[in-house]
């Protein structure tokens, strides 16, 4: 059994996803908006915060990166339906700032305690273990063999980047931090000063000493960059067995979290 805070301005779904969980055998707590719903984290602890996106006085994302300051920081499943204006989704947002599933409206009592039941079982000291692989690639890996370097100025980790796409790379670094951290990164060319900068930057999975690092923000004009370096990497890995690169090498600057956005 779980404790979980559910937050939600509608009190009928409130009391809905109250009874679905109750009935699962957790203890449940809600609010009906955010400000409350950090009133009652700060007062008592709980397993799992359930909170819609889309909610007045206090919305989830500003939920989740209000909840970056917490001590013990609980795990998190975000609701929202459409956009009330329609335009904006937040969703990936949402993602971006910490939360460990996103549901979307509509979603029924099976899907919903399936998400409960997957983030609840993800639990914190597990990190320290091997784990599969998260990441769904959209675009295909090539080899590589350059450097990386994680440090914060005070201590360093040196690594490979042994492949690399268009949406991020794999490092394999035997001492490498287990918790998953946000990087911002620099890739310096060999050949030149030039470097290329991926704003934002994530550590997905963590597997016998390698990690998956996933490229979320970087300018358009880097985008193109990394495109272009990509492609080289696809032509030198069709002529040969042994990786190959244009690269320098790659270096995370520092720990970053990232800003939640209009």
């Amino acid at each position: 059994m779980s404790r979980i805070l559910v937050i939600d301005d509608e009190a009928a779904v409130r009391n809905l996803l109250r009874c679905i969980l109750e009935r699962a055998g957790h203890a449940v707590i809600d609010a009906p908006d955010g400000r409350q719903g950090l009133a009652l984290l700060r007062r008592d602890s709980v397993d799992l915060v359930v909170t819609d996106i889309y909610m007045p006085e206090m919305d989830g994302i500003e939920v989740l990166c209000r909840m970056k300051h917490l001590a013990e920081r609980p795990k998190v499943i975000t609701i929202s339906g459409a956009s009330p204006h329609g335009m904006v989704d937040l969703n990936k947002a949402a993602r971006l700032l910490g939360a460990d599933k996103v549901l979307t409206k509509p979603f029924d009592q099976h899907t919903f305690l399936l998400a409960v039941n997957e983030v609840i079982e993800l639990k914190v000291e597990d990190v320290t273990a091997p784990v599969q692989e998260m990441e769904q690639r959209k675009h295909p890996r090539f080899p590589v063999s350059f450097p990386a370097s994680f440090g914060d100025g005070a201590s360093m980790q040196v690594g490979t980047v042994l492949d690399i796409s268009r949406e991020g790379c794999r490092i394999r670094c035997a001492n490498v931090c287990t918790a998953p951290r946000y990087f911002q990164l620099e890739v310096l060319f060999h050949e030149s000063a030039d470097s290329l900068d991926v704003d934002l930057a994530v550590m997905r999975w963590l597997k016998q000493g390698d990690i998956g690092v996933e490229f979320i923000r970087m300018t358009p004009e880097n985008q193109a960059r990394l495109r272009s370096m990509i492609r080289n990497c696809e032509k030198e890995s069709g002529r040969s067995n042994d990786p190959k690169h244009p690269w320098g090498t790659l270096t995370a600057i520092s720990e970053k979290q990232p800003e939640a956005r209009p």
